[in-house]
């Protein structure tokens, strides 16, 4: 099969995606406190940064002062806001690694029809089990069990304990496996409480793919559709379905219908795409 091109947007994403990559595997080695941390949780210089699942989780569970995490949470919440949850496509190494899973198992295949649609329910029902469980039990379920945590905070733990951990080891395992036998990336679309909360950020006028319906000359089952790595159709989805802004589809749009902007401003003339 031939494989489909690469185009402007996602060869920048996978930069970016790598060089995030490359900072965890080399913070265990740094040994600074400058710069220490997991996806979920990251100190850079005097500024900590949470993401908002595992801040609400550790509030919850009573583990961390609300104005302290309020002050940790704020530059994530604002940059999701104005572009988007580009904290799943851009930055999230276990993000890079399920895209390669899925690429290996999907071979080609189609997305199941209106798949974007059926994981709403899912991403909301595990965002609010972790959460009430964080109240419930006093533990921050949606920090403990984020994947974004698993994958980053393993090296950490090997390096600093010079042997693998086994319980950060067998969950990531778990993880894994879903990702190998579950439905297709049910773990980012669906499970995962970084994703699940980062959906929710999305406002009207968040930068991401915006369609110009007047020239889209597509069938039903568009290559827009078809690239997007959550399997979602930019031009029927809600502001809350998990478009990342990874901008895949705008790559993959033959038309130009789909551009990369903010609401309200004018659509940047583009060469049409090759179709896939």
């Amino acid at each position: 099969m031939r494989a489909r091109p690469t185009g402007p947007w996602t060869r920048r994403r996978r930069g970016v995606q790598l060089a995030v990559a490359a900072l965890y595997l080399a913070l265990p080695f740094l040994g600074s406190e400058r710069i220490a941390g997991t996806m979920v949780a990251l100190r850079l210089g005097p500024l900590d940064l949470v993401e908002p699942a595992t801040a609400a989780s550790a509030w919850l569970s009573g583990g961390a002062a609300a104005l302290a995490l309020l002050a940790g949470v704020a530059p994530v919440v604002v940059l999701a806001l104005v572009l988007g949850p580009v904290y799943c496509s851009w930055a999230c190494p276990f993000g890079l690694l399920s895209e390669g899973i899925d690429r290996l198992r999907a071979r080609g295949r189609r997305w199941p029809e209106r798949s974007w649609e059926r994981a709403r329910l899912p991403r909301a029902v595990a965002l609010g089990g972790l959460l009430l469980g964080s109240l419930l039990l006093g533990a921050p379920l949606a920090a403990i069990l984020s994947p974004p945590r698993l994958l980053t905070v393993l090296p950490l733990e090997a390096v600093s304990g010079r042997v693998l951990p086994v319980a950060t080891g067998l969950l990531l395992l778990g993880a894994l496996a879903l990702e190998l036998l579950g439905p297709r990336r049910i773990l980012c679309r669906a499970l995962c409480p970084a994703g699940g909360a980062a959906a929710w950020l999305r406002l009207p006028a968040t930068w991401g793919p915006r369609l110009d319906g007047a020239r889209c000359l597509c069938p039903d089952v568009a290559p827009c559709h078809d690239g997007c790595p959550w399997g979602i159709d930019p031009r029927r989805m809600r502001r809350a379905d998990g478009c990342t802004s990874c901008m895949a589809c705008v790559d993959r749009c033959p038309s130009g219908a789909l551009s990369a902007r903010a609401r309200g401003s004018p659509p940047a003339p583009r060469t049409p795409a090759a179709p896939a």
